[in-house]
């Protein structure tokens, strides 16, 4: 079964939509090419929404990936008060960061298969809530293993809203309109962190570390309320027999979206599948060093840095580790979402109306603005005594640039590639950035105590570039790959 049927560009995600297709006429975008999946004619299609209710889920699942990242580091820039109060080191104090990512990481290899079953909506509330409740308990612990183990339990469930936001895009939205929205998405993703960071400054400095945890797990509980009115269910059965249809209300309630479908112990294990494309764990490999590198490189040993280098204060360490990286994703994204649903767009009209993610790679080339600002950022850190604070903050601004253009085209790229799993795809993502991001607090300081910072961010930025390559690659090879017999698509989920 090809991933693409040429000459009229449908994404072939079964046996019954192929038939659809051939059945009837093809439903067309404004510039008079095929959509891409071809819409039911049932009204409780998510693809056949209005434009506002797409537009409230999209932004309220953006916020849902928001609020598990920056949760996870509003106490960033408070790592050294929290060291002192439980009479540890920075770097240990730090190690609470690296205990959200590590279950996070894995947290979704358990609920993803819960919310291709039962609904995405269920896995929002449940996650969002336990969540607030695991971060308002961690800012009362007396004790840092209690704080550790909310950190632990924060990732699982704040975790695993925040990976399932693609599937919801691409339930809603075509093919051509995916880097848009799905680029509005990766920006709340990328951007939890840095907003924490401003927070977190200023709430550790003139309230005390606690309200670092007590505060996001407050926000989370109102988001909670306002998504149990407002969220409805976007999983849709394509190939079951939809009659009366649903009212908003029925969306709301929790209604077992595939009542025929049981969970298998192999559904959880089925994010993992998809690492045997290349077309998935290329991207996914190099997103995970921009990311690494990029975003949690800075937020792990900023304070640290910031406070001996420059002697900054609690919230002024915050607005270097959060200013400079905003604006650099607000650019980035600027750039990128809608420029690559051109790109896709452009090459569908050039080519008798196919579309192929591969268009989008064109708008990768943003992302070398990562290792460039990594290099900027540890060469004046390492020359701090000559070189004023402007100056990593430049460093870190043009990496997060970067960073953004590179989330939202692996995350618009991969799910182009496999629609019907895109659950799985953002796990994977998910698992491999956060995977190794983990990793980072544990030896970014101590090697550039061996080397000096500006040779260590030398390094990254080079580890950086070499998973660049094999990406580029894909914009040549990619149709040639995905094409091989042992890259056939997946045939789970194909009625989704």
């Amino acid at each position: 079964m090809a991933t693409f049927e040429k000459g009229i560009g449908l994404t072939i995600e079964d046996e019954q939509s192929k038939e659809n297709a051939q059945a009837v006429d093809l439903k067309l975008d404004k510039n008079g090419l095929p959509l891409v999946p071809q819409p039911s004619d049932h009204s409780d299609d998510p693809l056949n929404w209005s434009p506002a209710l797409k537009l409230s889920v999209a932004l309220q699942v953006s916020w849902l990936a928001f609020l598990g990242p920056m949760s996870s580091a509003v106490a960033n820039p408070a790592f050294i008060p929290i060291g002192k109060a439980f009479h540890i080191t920075t770097v240990e104090a730090s190690y609470s960061l690296t205990m959200y990512i590590i279950f996070a990481a894995v947290g979704p290899l358990l609920t993803v298969p819960l919310a291709n079953t039962y609904g995405r909506r269920p896995v929002y509330l449940v996650g969002n809530l336990v969540a607030g409740i695991c971060n308002i308990a961690g800012g009362f612990s007396p004790t840092w293993k209690g704080v550790m183990a909310t950190r632990a339990l924060v990732g699982i469930f704040a975790g695993s809203p925040a990976t399932i936001g693609p599937a919801t895009i691409c339930d809603m939205y075509f093919m051509h309109e995916r880097g848009f929205y799905m680029g509005i998405w990766t920006f709340f993703l990328t951007n939890g962190p840095h907003t924490a960071s401003l927070m977190g400054g200023f709430i550790a400095q003139y309230l005390g570390w606690r309200w670092c945890y007590t505060i996001p797990g407050y926000m989370q509980l109102a988001t909670f309320v306002l998504t149990a009115v407002a969220l409805p269910e976007t999983l849709y059965p394509r190939g079951a027999i939809h009659n009366k249809p649903k009212s908003f209300l029925d969306l709301l309630l929790f209604k077992a979206t595939l009542p025929t479908r049981k969970i298998k112990l192999g559904d959880f294990w089925r994010p993992l599948y998809m690492a045997k494309y290349l077309t998935i764990t290329l991207p996914a490999l190099y997103y995970m060093t921009c990311f690494g590198y990029g975003s949690v490189l800075f937020a792990s040993t900023g304070s640290q840095i910031f406070a001996q280098n420059y002697h900054f204060t609690l919230s002024q360490t915050g607005l270097i580790l959060s200013i400079p990286l905003l604006v650099g994703c607000f650019i980035g994204e600027a750039s990128t979402g809608w420029f690559t649903d051109w790109l896709v767009s452009r090459y569908a009209k050039r080519h008798g109306g196919e579309r192929r993610p591969e268009a989008r790679l064109d708008g990768l080339w943003l992302s070398l603005l990562v290792p460039i600002g990594v290099i900027i950022q540890g060469a004046c850190i390492y020359h701090h005594k000559t070189v004023p604070w402007i100056g990593p903050a430049i460093g870190m601004g043009l990496a997060n640039l970067g960073l953004q253009a590179a989330t939202t085209v692996t995350y618009a790229y991969t799910t182009d590639y496999f629609k019907p799993q895109s659950a799985e795809i953002s796990c994977f993502l998910n698992l491999v950035r956060n995977g190794f991001s983990a990793l980072i607090s544990f030896y970014a300081i101590p090697l550039s105590g061996k080397i000096n910072t500006e040779y260590a961010w030398l390094t990254f930025a080079l580890i950086n570039v070499v998973f660049f390559v094999p990406v580029l690659a894909l914009k040549w090879l990619g149709p040639k790959i995905s094409g091989m017999s042992w890259q056939a698509p997946p045939t789970f989920h194909n009625d989704l």
